[in-house]
């Protein structure tokens, strides 16, 4: 039987509704939403199932919400006996990733997500910034554009051959993307969020969040747990805790975590345990044999499930 690898989407895959399948009295899902809204003293829950989706794009929301999301998914695979070899997630789904080790309970995860949200927040307000994604450009032919800018401009997230995002000071980005245009990108496109993540920009949060993430418990992970930094997994608490303090502000080695994890498990099936199909997607280009699948609803995890018998 294939070896099941559970991965996180992150920021940009929340919709209006996500999850809501799930939801009914007494269930998982009503459990831990209600917690959730204790955790963070507002009603979460009623702006992911009813919106406005402008509400949901802000950062401080948008992490919660796709972080919750994610567990509750999570929770519904174990309850249904469907149990992960190994987790990864991009970005933010780091953290749902990280739950899923065992290395840290939910709740103190939405207690680090929210943390992060209003930093993050806080931050792309002091230090403005903002993302392309480019694709169709050799890595080396954008780092020579990125070189000239004359500013901060970083590459930040290896997500696919071909595909790679940028992030640099705000008024940079409309320049840049006419110069990575012209130097050969097949599509340059602006990400919807709210400053510069995972580049220098992001610099002034890295002590605070690890002063954050020093007051949380966290244990050594029971399965394998594939880092954005490295790409590698992390062998104990304390190295996850690291891990993600540097994640605040170095790039997303999304194609070295997926190659690590075929060359661990040789055939695995990715299990995109979130809203959207951005991963699945990725991963078909870093290798199009994989098996992959998603869960956004109750349906998705029968479908799973008829597949292991």
């Amino acid at each position: 039987m294939m070896k099941k690898i559970f991965i996180y989407p992150g920021q940009g895959a929340q919709k209006v509704g996500m999850g809501k399948e799930f939801i009914n009295s007494g269930s998982i899902a009503e459990n831990i939403w209600r917690e959730a809204n204790d955790i963070l003293g507002y009603d979460l829950k009623e702006k992911v199932i009813n919106g406005p989706a402008s509400e949901l794009k802000r950062t401080e929301i948008t992490q919660p919400a796709v972080y919750i999301t994610e567990i509750i998914i999570l929770k519904e695979l174990l309850d249904k006996g469907i149990m992960p070899a190994a987790a990864a997630g991009h970005s933010l789904g780091e953290y749902a990733a990280v739950v899923t080790s065992g290395a840290l309970s939910w709740q103190e995860g939405l207690e680090l997500v929210k943390f992060r949200g209003e930093l993050f927040e806080k931050t792309a307000s002091q230090n403005p910034g903002g993302m392309l994604a480019v694709i169709g450009l050799k890595e080396d032919i954008l780092a020579d554009i990125l070189k000239g800018a004359g500013g901060i401009a970083e590459i930040v997230n290896y997500n696919s051959p071909g595909q790679l995002v940028v992030s640099a000071e705000k008024e940079l980005v409309g320049k840049l993307r006419k110069d990575i245009k012209a130097g050969g990108a097949k599509l340059v496109i602006p990400l919807k969020v709210s400053g510069g993540f995972h580049s220098t920009l992001m610099s002034p949060a890295v002590d605070e969040m690890r002063a954050k993430l020093d007051k949380i418990h966290m244990k050594n992970p029971q399965i394998k747990l594939y880092a954005n930094v490295t790409g590698e997994s992390a062998a104990s608490a304390k190295d996850i805790r690291n891990l993600l303090v540097r994640q605040v502000n170095s790039p997303v080695r999304w194609v070295q975590t997926i190659n690590n994890i075929i060359n661990d498990y040789k055939e695995p099936l990715f299990i995109e345990a979130g809203p959207g199909k951005v991963l699945r997607g990725l991963i078909k280009r870093i290798s199009r044999r994989e098996k992959t699948a998603g869960i956004i609803s109750p349906a998705d995890i029968e479908i799973l499930k008829g597949g292991d018998k």
